[in-house]
């Protein structure tokens, strides 16, 4: 039956809706539009009392309610539909992290798409000033072309291989920091984007890391158009560079985590950039993992996806493994006579032992060897993961500690001038003045304890005052364009010391650095993570990676401090062995069955007592357990206060799901989603959702 035949009846669709009702709702369709429904459409309704989007998910003839009552859909977008593969991956996603899904596709769109007053306006062309233009020009300047090496040349050849094969294939690209991983894989791109209709994506963690990458890119592929995607834009920008995407004419999608889900019709590969990060999972809302969502569209649409990272995960580098996925490696660095640089690990027992000073976390040794590269020119990075001043204020009288009220967390002091420091919470947000004196006793002689990017910044600018230092933390680089900035300072060799988090690690080509101090990183030693030591190890190499990527940074140096010197992570990073860290590390896992020997889930449970978190949770277990259908093999842990009980006003719980199977998992918390469901209506203002894949637990 033709569309014309159908105008004469009831064509029903259902659609997907931002809300957490777990079902699509019903409408009739309009005679008035002229095209026939299809699955994947943007559409406007009218749901409850407000209009909203939604996305066409089926087109039925019947529907199980009075067909006279069914509102009508009101509008359609001027956009065809959104790509199948995208649409697949919402309803994958939806029923694997259980979540609605609508929940799972409507955010996806961005916001101004998801307002039909402003799709007039999208429709028209945005003006681009002459400066924006002179910027983009000066970018797009191409460089000489950097000549491969044997090891890269025989990559690009296989992974464009796989891409005329037209079948899927997931690649981990292992490489030493400074390998030329990222010039690898555009090189492939390149070949693939000689076809004029043809889409790519490459993923990056963070948002930083984008402006330095949208250069490379622009300069590796000059007349193709690229768009870029992640939280940073303007709403109008991120609109349009969605539907550049989504109408073909984008051939490069540049983005961090949200880029997967971004509808492109003819995408032929996907590279996702430092695989191993922790931005890749979101942490609010649907909890996906960008990175496994990537395979699994890879899969779909039958293309090659390359997972690439100097220090892989313990999960991508097992299937690499198992050979489920292809490794693909680079020995050698790609820079010509640029030498890795010596690790050394500084045991801070010893250096005490010798009479040798530590000055707020910095050794002797360490000032001695930042001296000298000063003095040679050269650059230096001091590497302390914790921002602000001092991570809490004390007073000595009593043992006051500056902790939140709203969260089981201490206040940072952070100073704003010399005169103006406060107190704010890393975990809520909430800011104070620092007291005039203990809020407890009365005493005016409050101290800082411990050490943040700040108070070092300021030790090392009074001891070497002629130096040039920068900070790189999320407080520098809060304004927009503030870390492009800071990073060209780096890069142009306008510093002498970069003091800074792990943004300073990620990914960044610095050429000149020949020294790396890495301070109080000992505390990861002792978390209750399992993934913990996986982590500390990726960071350090991460950050020992910035030192010797070229001739110009000469005998370079690493100095990790500690005071634990035997611990496994320190072993293996002296000799920057990171399969030697990633096999021990799968032994002791494969022991206990823990990931990736086994599967999990955390169940969330949040209320302003804790007793009613956990009595939530509790009560849902035991239902679930008692369940005819609860699989076997699948382990219920005890319900526990969260690590950190308290954020933001809310007392927070937890119960750990274990299965060795993944259905088995899928299964149970399928079960426990419906019993929680249920018994939400009767505890009143407990929250709860279920995290599947955790990254700490």
């Amino acid at each position: 039956m033709s569309f014309d035949d159908k105008s004469q009846e009831k064509i029903i669709v259902q659609v997907a809706i931002d809300s957490p009702l777990n079902q699509l709702f019903d409408y009739a369709w309009s005679k008035d539009f002229v095209a026939e429904p299809k699955k994947g459409q943007i559409v406007q309704v009218s749901f409850g009392r407000q209009e909203c989007v939604g996305v066409v998910m089926r087109i039925m003839d019947k529907t199980e309610y009075d067909p006279a009552k069914l509102k009508r859909i009101q509008a359609l977008a001027p956009l065809p539909p959104i790509s199948g593969d995208v649409v697949a991956m919402a309803e994958f996603a939806a029923t694997y992290y259980q979540r609605p899904v609508g929940e799972v596709l409507i955010p996806s769109i961005p916001k101004m798409w998801r307002q039909k007053n402003k799709w007039e306006l999208l429709g028209k062309e945005k003006k681009v000033s002459k400066a924006s233009d002179a910027v983009k020009n000066t970018k797009a300047k191409t460089e000489d072309e950097i000549s491969l090496n044997k090891e890269q040349l025989f990559i690009v050849e296989k992974l464009w291989k796989q891409s005329i094969s037209k079948k899927f294939s997931c690649n981990l690209l292992q490489g030493v920091t400074g390998s030329g991983k990222t010039l690898t894989y555009l090189n492939w791109l390149k070949k693939i984007l000689d076809d004029g209709e043809s889409q790519v994506m490459i993923m990056v963690p963070e948002i930083n890391l984008t402006p330095q990458l949208e250069a490379s890119v622009e300069q590796a592929f000059p007349g193709k158009k690229l768009v870029v995607m992640h939280s940073g834009i303007t709403d109008r920008t991120r609109a349009d560079n969605w539907e550049k995407a989504h109408l073909g004419k984008a051939q490069i999608i540049l983005g961090t985590r949200m880029a997967i889900a971004t509808s492109a019709p003819n995408l032929k590969a996907i590279v996702v950039d430092e695989e191993h990060d922790l931005s890749y999972k979101q942490q609010e809302g649907v909890r996906y993992s960008a990175r496994d969502l990537a395979v699994w569209r890879g899969k779909k649409l039958n293309i090659p996806v390359v997972l690439a990272s100097a220090t892989p995960s313990l999960e991508t580098w097992f299937h690499a493994q198992e050979k489920r996925y292809e490794t693909l490696s680079l020995k050698e660095r790609a820079a010509k006579n640029a030498q890795p640089p010596l690790i050394q690990i500084l045991d801070l027992k010893q250096e005490q032992k010798a009479g040798r000073k530590n000055e707020h976390g910095i050794s002797e040794h360490l000032l001695n060897e930042l001296h000298k590269n000063i003095e040679q020119g050269r650059q230096s990075i001091i590497y302390i993961n914790r921002r602000g001043y001092s991570p809490v204020l004390n007073c000595q009288a009593c043992g006051w500690l500056s902790d939140c009220v709203k969260c089981s967390a201490h206040m940072v002091l952070h100073k704003i001038t010399d005169q103006k420091k406060n107190l704010c919470c890393h975990h809520c947000g909430v800011m104070k003045l620092v007291p005039k004196a203990c809020p407890e006793c009365g005493n005016t002689d409050l101290s800082p304890l411990g050490k943040g990017t700040q108070k070092i910044e300021e030790f090392l600018s009074e001891k070497f005052p002629k130096a040039k230092i920068l900070r790189i933390d999320a407080d520098t680089t809060r304004k927009k364009g503030s870390a492009e900035s800071l990073f060209t300072e780096i890069h142009e060799g306008n510093s002498d010391i970069i003091v800074g988090t792990q943004m300073i690690a990620k990914g960044h080509d610095y050429k000149s650095v020949s020294l790396v101090g890495v301070i109080d990183a000992d505390a990861s030693l002792f978390s209750q993570d399992f993934r913990a030591s996986e982590r500390l190890f990726a960071q350090l190499m991460q950050v020992a990676g910035r030192a010797g990527r070229s001739e110009d940074a000469g005998e370079s140096k690493v100095i990790i401090q500690t005071n634990y010197p035997e611990a496994v992570a320190y072993k293996h990073l002296k000799n920057a062995d990171v399969d030697g860290f990633l096999e021990e590390l799968k032994n002791e896992r494969q022991l206990v069955g823990l990931p990736p020997f086994s599967y999990q889930a955390l169940v969330h449970g949040e209320h302003k007592t804790l007793a009613q978190a956990m009595d939530m949770l509790k009560d849902a277990a035991q239902l679930a357990k008692a369940d005819k259908i609860w699989p076997a093999n699948v382990m219920l842990s005890d319900v526990i206060p969260r690590a950190m009980v308290r954020i933001a006003g809310k007392e927070r719980a937890q119960m750990l799901v274990e299965s060795e199977g993944r259905q088995d998992l899928q299964k149970s918390i399928e079960i426990l989603q419906h019993y929680l469901t249920e018994a939400h209506p009767k505890r009143k203002g407990v929250g709860w959702y279920i995290e599947r894949d955790p990254i700490s637990i």
